[in-house]
């Protein structure tokens, strides 16, 4: 069979963001585009694993005090742009597919002149568009309005220096710089997103590019455990999930973890805290009801699980629906509040607003209220049933490989 034209691939280099993209890349692959997955070295098997030729690109540098994804993003770009135009011109792909934060990504693709894909697996909202007062109160919890309004200036001038150095054009302020920290959504000739056209707030506001293909997740039952799923089947039922995701700045957040498991403390249900690190496990008081664990199969959980207690995440709000399993949201920053609203106006969980002054008889009555809710229960099913049919993986395959051959969006 011809080689279809190749396509050059790109997402952060981070275990749980290549999780839920390289299912795309096997099906790229599948349908006959080589593929050259950019990368770094430690994620390598990822991408060959699912049939791409990896392309090692440069290294990030440290991480400064309060960086925010938005400078990070810009930094790297600074220095790493040029090696990777010079493998683009090299490899000479048809079009250039990435996730919605690699800003390297897309100014390389300008310089060379090649068409893009955004995959959108985070929320998504038009360009320019202005999030509520309770959501931009929420962009950095601890951060008072002078450290903010710091930082944003920082993030603003490293932004100016990167457009002049490459003369970016094609990549918009609003897309780079929001006005959220650690919130990054930039834009394609066509967007794939991962939701559904009934879950995509204020739908009406995105073009045709924009396609809503939902969840694009591999079958991840290769982290099966045995031994774990018999210590979640003995813990007590209605069984309550608690994590904050697997980033360092969102799971550090010791004192929730016990409100949870202080709510939980009479024994009536049962109770698994994913707490992110060891050094945070470790710390937590252990009750006979709860299995707290630096880490757990998510879907394992939710498989069992009545009621999840999430920082927002996207990749956690979808399996959640997925699974059927309404939610209580505590988003840490970033593009978490924008979630945990969309989420909350859809009547699929609710959004505690000052996880601060959380007490865990708030919480527990915030439980008891959640469980009891069948409506909500009703909801959330009917939302993962629309993210289902809203064709995952095989659909956004096949509108790249057209975009790839000429057929999609100039």
């Amino acid at each position: 069979m011809t080689a279809r034209p190749s396509i050059a691939f790109f997402d952060i280099p981070y275990h749980s963001r290549l999780s839920t993209t390289v299912p795309i890349v096997r099906a790229l692959v599948e349908r006959g585009h080589p593929v050259y997955g950019f990368t770094l070295e430690p994620y390598r098997g990822l991408l060959e694993d699912a049939g791409a030729q990896v392309i090692v690109q440069p290294s990030f540098g440290p991480k400064p005090a309060d960086y925010t994804v938005n400078w990070r993003a810009i930094h790297y770009s600074m220095h790493a742009v040029p090696a990777i135009v010079d493998a683009i011109r090299a490899l000479r792909p048809a079009v250039v597919v990435t996730t919605a934060k690699c800003l390297w990504a897309v100014i390389a693709a300008e310089i060379c002149g090649l068409r893009t894909a955004v995959i959108h697996t985070n929320a998504l909202m038009p360009r320019g568009a202005r999030v509520s007062e309770a959501v931009y109160a929420a962009r950095w919890p601890g951060k008072t309005d002078g450290e903010l309004a710091r930082i944003e200036e920082r993030d603003r001038a490293a932004w100016a220096s990167c457009v002049d150095k490459f003369a970016v054009s094609r990549t918009h302020t609003e897309d780079v710089l929001p006005g959220l920290p650690n919130c990054m959504n930039l834009r394609g000739d066509i967007n794939v997103v991962y939701t559904s056209d009934e879950l995509q707030p204020r739908r009406a506001e995105l073009d045709s590019t924009y396609h809503f293909v939902g969840p694009c997740y591999d079958e991840r039952r290769a982290d099966k455990d045995p031994e774990l799923e018999a210590a979640l089947d003995a813990l007590p039922r209605p069984l309550i999930y608690a994590s904050l995701g697997s980033m360092q700045m969102y799971f550090e957040r010791r004192e929730v973890f016990q409100t949870v498991l202080d709510a939980l403390g009479d024994g009536r249900y049962g109770a698994v805290v994913a707490a992110g690190s060891a050094d945070v496990a470790d710390t937590l008081a252990p009750l006979p009801n709860a299995l707290i664990r630096p880490y757990v199969p998510q879907l394992a959980v939710l498989d069992r699980a009545s009621l999840f207690i999430t920082h927002a995440g996207t990749n956690s709000v979808y399996e959640s629906l997925l699974a059927s399993v309404p939610m209580l949201m505590l988003p840490q920053g970033g593009d978490q509040p924008i979630v945990a609203e969309s989420i909350e106006l859809a009547g699929l969980g609710h959004w505690l607003r000052d996880p601060a002054t959380l007490t865990s008889v708030d919480l527990r009555r915030q439980i008891d209220a959640l469980l009891g809710d069948r409506a909500m229960k009703a909801r959330v099913q009917a939302a993962g049933d629309s993210l289902r049919r809203a064709g995952g993986v095989n659909r956004a395959a096949l509108l790249l490989s057209e975009l790839a051959e000429g057929r999609g969006a100039a």
